[in-house]
């Protein structure tokens, strides 16, 4: 889902897109020209927001709110990618069969087919779950989606 593309826009309506609570607490920018951490500018820097000032609530216009998966190898090379997905799903361990992955935080262009492997870590950017020492296998369709996804190699 992406916000208004036009007309009104609410604090509230940019909360609920990056998945938070309508009633979050959340200044536009902060108290300085740079957008502080917790902001709104900040919390959506990759999905396209100006990060200069100054800022006002137009430049959520139109904007998908998503999330980053960090670290990302296709089976068998040794050079990771960072990929995104729709932020409404939440952490990354709630990716499940039939979301999308895309190369891109506009969420425009889908992942290829193939099947991927992220190391396992402790931030909320990583599927595997931090408890024990798991790595991510996910397989995903010619249409970016998720066809298989788990948490594997474990001790």
């Amino acid at each position: 889902m992406a916000l208004p593309s036009s007309g009104e826009i609410k604090a509230s309506q940019i909360n609920t897109e990056a998945g938070r609570s309508s009633s979050a607490e959340a200044p536009l920018s902060g108290s300085s020209s740079t957008p502080q951490a917790g902001s709104l500018v900040k919390i959506y820097e990759g999905a396209g927001v100006n990060q200069s000032a100054p800022h006002s609530y137009s430049e959520f216009h139109g904007i998908t709110f998503s999330r980053t998966l960090l670290d990302v190898y296709t089976i068998n090379t040794s050079n990771s990618s960072d990929y995104y997905y729709d932020g409404s799903i939440g952490d990354a361990v709630n990716l499940s069969s039939g979301d999308v992955i895309y190369t891109d935080s506009a969420l425009t262009t889908t992942l290829s087919s193939g099947t991927y492997v992220q190391i396992q870590s402790n931030d909320p950017e990583y599927h595997c779950d931090n408890s024990e020492p798991c790595d991510m296998i996910m397989g995903i369709n010619s249409s970016g989606e998720i066809t298989s996804i788990d948490c594997t190699f474990c001790p």
